[in-house]
């Protein structure tokens, strides 16, 4: 290849011309017109045009541009009027001439990089872009380049910019004289893109909680290391930031500063804050950590941030601040979203605890109200319907029980709703505090010492003061109650002292409360789970009855508890003497509903469990299994005309009864402590000693939800209180007779399966006796008798049809055929080939040549099962005969015996069928029919009676 041609540079003493003005290259003055300055390649508009007409050309390697060669005066001519960047380099040292929409790629460079060599004005990607220029300039192939990232110093430190560009040669005779470069500079472009994808990725974010949210933002923002290298997401902890989640290369931990505005560098690694106060504030631009910015931040309270290193080769411009802008707002929307999903998920936690609450409510409410009612309900229906004449005085007792009970309710729901509703207002009188603490306690301290409890109360100082007698009752009343109620075993006191203030003190040695509930247990409906008492009854509201009158009284209440060490309760009042006279004496309805509390605690003359006495005549053996005590008297009496009637408090009680003997059926309530009856009915389904025990629950919760929950468990009913005695017992009843059937049949399996399994056992070692008496018989030994081997081969066939009579049924049993092998046969030769009983006088008619479509071995057992039959009942003759017609070929068989017993007539052909006079299996002419019937034919009865019995065996006649 020719060398390139030298291009056109002026001469030394064109250079140094005296004629050439001084000019100032950076503003382009002159004092005077240059000889070049109406050049016409320089005569169009723009900045470069101007700079260029007034160079000192002559002072530069390319000399005044009159010498230039043609094309470079055509070349920079087309530079200067284009609207694109461009860049000529020219000769060996690549001299720049560009135009206007070049110069913001220089930045600071302009306008020292006119007319200077491209290598001293890019040293810093030199190594990148002077290849490129020699070889084109050298001759070689135009270039291009897209995206192309370069590392430039325009003024600012070290940027990376992005530019796509081409390389052109600009012939100068046989050689190249320059390089046009035409480019663009992509870097908005390129920068914009990976921003956009950053905030998709974030955008994209989706989490249940801020913490699970922060986590997947700093990933997202991890998979962009050339934009953010590293960070931190901080969140709000106690009115503080933290750390919640970090990626790439964070950088060391500083301390996080409250959210500002303005821009912040810290360091060479550049750290940003962003303040991430939610899409709903206005946005932050990047915050400074000094004390004086996060001072300006004032109107934005959170502490959550973003902190993000930058990269050192980004410039912290317009754009850059923009897109920081739009990142803390995308991160704030979603973890705004994440704390809104939070909330929306706590909110509906909350929703399903209160509808958890309210259901276990009326649950529990209806369960209250349904019981007495049905208590009251059945007295009432046995007078209406006759079943009696006039209610005892008992009876009478136990209505009026139910109706304080029921009244008691009532008082409790409206004590909640005064409080609810802010109507629960103290009206004082004076009251002898002693005198009346003491007869509302009095009938509680009895149910106690009636349960075993070793009950005491101590009052001391006590007088008279301002009180509300109905606040102060809700008070001594719930806690005592509670006391007796949850203590089982132990002791309850009651201490009562009145100084400067009055406090009333119940301890008791009950189950006590878990600390976790104890917090809980002052709330409306809570009830602790812990464990139960002597009844499960109860709405959950006395212990807020309480804290709602001791507030109102203004006093405080406090508790100690521990589980299975027992509770005591504390509560202290404020004392406001008296002046008027005392008032002592609660209503008398008010000590009415004290006295059915108490019996609803512990009844009157109730035996203990082991003691409890059976009811009822001789029969089935039922067990009522109830909590409230009334209830379960009701039920055991109506019960008591069915059977014999045991009873338990609870299913852990019932359990133990069921495990002393037997029980034919178990009427359990729902609602028990413990364990409730759906346990229970769980319980007794997985004892391998009676699972199939029937039992119907009785609760108060009706509708098909909680009948649905209840026979989901294994209950074979489900009552609704209040129900009748009538109902009741009709159910039982039912429910005996449906077991003692399943019974039955269970036992009847029992027995077809044991007879199946011994039938096919005793198969094999038969198979082998015939065998061998068969192989004796052949041998003909003279000392043998031949009667001896003849009864032992008839025994052995009998077993053999006994054994195959057996598998047979066992088959029918499952559902599946008796199996056959049809051929052939000649009828004469089946009829001689049959087992027939000794001692029986037969008599044959059968055509000659007759034929069937059968099996033989199937055949001849049905004849001999007829003729053994006919023996057994004491026929002593047998006719076999055959005709044809067009069903068949008919083997008829006739005896003389006494004929068939009318009570077996019904059920002839069915399994285990004999008569009282005659042995056998029970399954011969069940097989016999079935076998028949597997040929294509049929076994009938055609007649019977005392002269004797016909059956008719049809079959296929054969070819």
């Amino acid at each position: 290849m020719t060398p390139p041609r030298e291009p056109h540079v002026a001469t030394e003493a064109t250079a140094t011309s005296s004629d050439v003005p001084v000019v100032d290259p950076r503003t382009g003055a002159y004092d005077d017109a240059t000889p070049w300055s109406g050049d016409a390649i320089f005569a169009c508009a723009g900045e470069m045009a101007e700079r260029m007409a007034a160079h000192p050309w002559d002072r530069n390697v390319l000399g005044p541009p009159a010498q230039w060669p043609p094309v470079l005066r055509t070349t920079v001519s087309m530079v200067l009027r284009s609207k694109y960047p461009m860049t000529l380099t020219w000769g060996e040292q690549f001299v720049m001439l560009y135009n206007d929409a070049y110069v913001p790629v220089l930045g600071e460079k302009h306008p020292d990089a006119l007319g200077s060599p491209l290598a001293e004005q890019f040293p810093e990607i030199w190594d990148a872009i002077g290849p490129m220029q020699r070889a084109v300039l050298q001759g070689g192939e135009a270039t291009w380049d897209e995206n192309l990232p370069l590392v430039l110093e325009r003024g600012d430190g070290p940027e990376e910019c992005f530019f796509t560009f081409s390389y052109s040669p600009v012939p100068d005779g046989d050689q190249p004289g320059g390089v046009l470069a035409v480019l663009s500079m992509t870097t908005p472009e390129v920068l914009g893109a990976r921003r956009l994808a950053i905030l998709n990725d974030v955008g994209a974010v989706s989490a249940s909680d801020p913490k699970t949210a922060a986590a997947a933002i700093a990933a997202a923002l991890d998979r962009h290391p050339s934009e953010l290298p590293g960070g931190r997401v901080w969140l709000s902890e106690d009115a503080a930031p933290v750390v919640a989640a970090a990626f790439g290369e964070p950088g060391p931990a500083l301390e996080a500063p409250t959210p500002a505005v303005g821009p912040t560098i810290l360091g060479a690694g550049r750290t940003a804050w962003l303040g991430l106060g939610g899409a709903h504030r206005p946005s932050h631009a990047v915050a400074s950590p000094s004390q004086e910015q996060a001072a300006d931040a004032g109107e934005d309270d959170s502490s959550a941030l973003l902190e993000l290193r930058l990269p050192e080769l980004r410039p912290l411009d317009e754009a850059h601040r923009r897109f920081l802008d739009q990142l803390s707002q995308a991160v704030a929307q979603r973890l705004e979203a994440a704390r809104a999903q939070e909330l929306e998920a706590q909110r509906a936690a909350t929703l399903s605890e209160l509808n958890t609450a309210k259901t276990h409510f009326l649950s529990t409410m209806s369960h209250e109200l349904r019981t007495p009612l049905t208590l009251l309900l059945g007295p009432l229906h046995d007078v209406l319907s006759g079943r009696v004449d006039v209610l005892d005085r008992a009876a009478v007792e136990q209505l009026n029980g139910q109706c304080q009970r029921l009244l008691g309710m009532v008082e409790d729901l409206l004590e909640i709703s005064r409080s609810e509703s802010g109507r629960l207002v103290a009206h004082p009188e004076a009251v002898d505090v002693d005198g009346l603490t003491a007869q509302l306690v009095e009938p509680l301290l009895e149910a106690g010492e009636r349960a075993g409890l070793r009950m005491s109360r101590t009052f001391r100082g006590a007088g008279t003061c301002l009180l509300d007698v109905r606040l102060w009752e809700n008070v001594v009343l719930n806690l005592v109650s509670n006391a007796v109620k949850y203590t089982l075993e132990g002791s309850v006191h009651v201490d009562l002292a009145m100084d400067d203030q009055l406090v009333l003190t119940v301890r008791d040695t009950g189950i006590g409360i878990p600390e976790a509930q104890q917090s809980l247990v002052f709330q409306r409906f809570h009830r602790v789970r812990a464990g139960e008492g002597r009844s499960i009854e109860g709405a959950g509201v006395g212990l807020a009855i309480v804290a709602d009158a001791v507030a109102e009284l203004g006093g405080e209440v406090s508790l100690e508890s521990a589980p299975g060490v027992g509770t005591t309760v504390t509560v202290r009042l404020p004392v406001r003497e008296a002046e008027a006279a005392p008032a002592t004496a609660p209503t008398a309805l008010r000590l009415a509903g004290v006295r059915a509390k108490a019996l609803d605690l512990v009844p009157v003359g109730e035996p203990g469990p082991e003691r409890r006495p059976a009811a009822g005549p001789a029969g089935p053996t039922l067990l009522v299994v109830d909590d409230n005590t009334a209830m379960r008297q009701h039920v055991a009496s109506a019960l008591g005309e069915v059977g014999r009637v045991l009873v338990a408090a609870d299913g852990v009680e019932a359990l133990e009864v069921l495990a002393r003997g037997d029980v034919d059926l178990v009427v359990s309530d729902v609602m028990m402590p413990r364990l409730d009856g759906e346990g229970l009915v769980a319980a007794i389904r997985e004892s391998p000693d009676r699972p199939d025990v029937p039992v119907i629950l009785l609760s108060a919760r009706a509708g098909s939800e909680a009948a649905i929950s209840g026979l989901g468990r294994g209950a074979d009913d489900y009552v609704a209180k209040p129900f009748s005695r009538e109902e009741l017992v009709a159910r039982v009843r039912a429910h005996l007779e449906l077991s003692s059937l399943r019974r039955e049949r269970q036992r009847r399996r029992d027995r077809e399966t044991m007879l199946a399994g011994v039938s096919h056992d005793m198969q094999t070692p038969l198979a082998t006796i015939a065998n061998a008496l068969e192989l004796l018989t052949s041998l003909g030994i003279p000392d043998l008798p031949p009667e001896i081997t003849g009864t032992m081969t008839r025994s052995v066939a009998s077993l053999l049809g006994l054994v195959a009579e057996f598998l047979d049924w066992s088959a029918l049993s499952t559902g599946a055929r008796v199996r056959v092998h049809l051929e052939d046969l000649e009828v004469p030769s089946l009829v001689a080939d049959v087992a027939w009983p000794r001692g029986l006088e037969l008599t044959t008619q059968v055509g000659a040549g007759a034929r069937v479509r059968a099996d033989a071995l199937r055949v001849r057992r049905i004849l001999a099962n007829l003729a053994t039959n006919a023996v057994r009942a004491g026929a002593t003759r047998l006719w076999v005969g055959t005709d044809r017609d067009t069903d068949g070929l008919h083997v008829r068989v006739r005896d003389d015996g006494p004929g068939i017993p009318p009570e077996v007539l019904a059920r002839l052909f069915q399994p285990w069928t004999t008569s009282q006079d005659t042995r056998g299996s029970g399954l011969g002419l069940y097989v016999s029919r079935e076998s028949a019937r597997a040929m294509g034919g049929d076994l009938t009865l055609v007649d019977t009676s005392s002269a004797g019995t016909t059956f008719d065996l049809r079959l296929t006649s054969g070819g």
